[in-house]
């Protein structure tokens, strides 16, 4: 059952997931309660699980690693197996994201490409464990996506549009190990105060908060943010994906759909047969069908097929790299 929370909740949740590293002072202001108020709620919101941490949005790509998402049907398959295989990926160091998903896939898991090697290791190891119970149907490389600000929390009817853009293709920006250690610290907990960041590294607060202000003008923290458990609270992540009649007309439906204040996502892949995938968190199917419906009567003769599955479960959502990539073994050696 649904846990029930205010507007106060929703708005504290919704300036967390824009930046989870802004004082509280700064978020009761825009709430509209003090920095007590604010502290309460949001120690309740974690005492109650819907905030699992605060963490950074990464690009990994500026420091040497690609993705790669992997979408199975599971075959030949019990409990017992099922579960050995979430915890093989959840617990495995080259794997960014694990789900559980609904309607024409299974399970999902995002790949992180880095060392050329360990990587190839890696993929043959899933192979001769678990080549019998996992049937690949379906794998992405994100290149291009728009990432929306969770307007429903704010109560709003129409999305304001404010995206975050983000594409493939950046160069590598070389980082030492303090970097690396700084950005683990910031991963796991993103309001951990730079004294603390340095007194864990033996270093000081003002050398700490100059390198995390380089590491964010290189583009590589973009963001701070919070996981949120969407479940407890009533919602879903639901993809929809659209193949369109006439390419050339697809931006028709892209202006049309980013006014929906239930999108989170717009997905572009490198090589797919989808030509638009979109991410909203939603209550329930019913929600997505009458987003479908919608769809099909404004433009019946653009849309020539959709599909749709629904993440249930997340069992694994880490932004952090394993380790520093060297020249010798970065997965992207073509880039400069």
């Amino acid at each position: 059952m649904a846990i029930k929370i205010d507007i106060k909740d929703k708005k504290i949740l919704y300036y967390l997931l824009q930046d989870s590293r802004q004082s509280l002072k700064t978020i009761g202001k825009k709430v509209g309660v003090s920095r007590e108020f604010a502290t309460y709620r949001i120690k309740r919101l974690m005492e109650k699980e819907i905030i699992n941490n605060f963490t950074i949005i990464f690009n990994q790509e500026k420091v040497g690693y690609a993705t790669i998402n992997l979408y199975y049907k599971f075959t030949n398959i019990n409990p017992e197996i099922k579960d050995e295989i979430i915890k093989y990926f959840v617990n495995h160091s080259l794997v960014k994201y694990v789900c559980s998903l609904e309607g024409i896939y299974d399970f999902q898991v995002e790949l992180l490409m880095g060392d050329a090697l360990e990587f190839e290791s890696f993929l043959d190891e899933i192979r001769n464990k678990y080549y019998r119970y996992l049937n690949v149907k379906y794998a992405a490389s994100w290149i291009r996506g728009e990432g929306f600000r969770y307007n429903f929390l704010l109560g709003d009817k129409v999305n304001k549009i404010e995206s975050i853009n983000w594409n493939w293709g950046h160069n590598i920006t070389p980082i030492d190990n303090i970097d690396f250690k700084i950005l683990s610290e910031l991963s796991k907990d993103s309001r951990t105060p730079t004294r603390i960041i340095g007194e864990n590294l033996d270093s000081t607060a003002s050398i700490i908060n100059n390198r995390i202000k380089k590491l964010i003008k290189n583009n590589i923290i973009v963001g701070y943010t919070i996981n949120v458990d969407w479940s407890k609270i009533g919602y879903r992540w639901f993809h929809l994906r659209i193949n369109v009649n006439d390419y050339t007309k697809k931006n028709i439906i892209l202006q049309y759909i980013r006014t929906n204040p239930y999108l989170i996502r717009i997905l572009k892949a490198l090589i797919t047969n989808v030509d638009i995938h979109f991410t909203f968190l939603l209550r329930n199917v019913e929600d997505l069908r009458n987003i479908i419906e919608n769809l099909t009567s404004k433009f019946p003769n653009l849309i020539s097929n959709y599909e749709f599955y629904s993440t249930f479960k997340i069992h694994k959502n880490n932004y952090m790299i394993p380790k520093l990539l060297t020249n010798k073994n970065l997965y992207n050696m073509g880039r400069k």
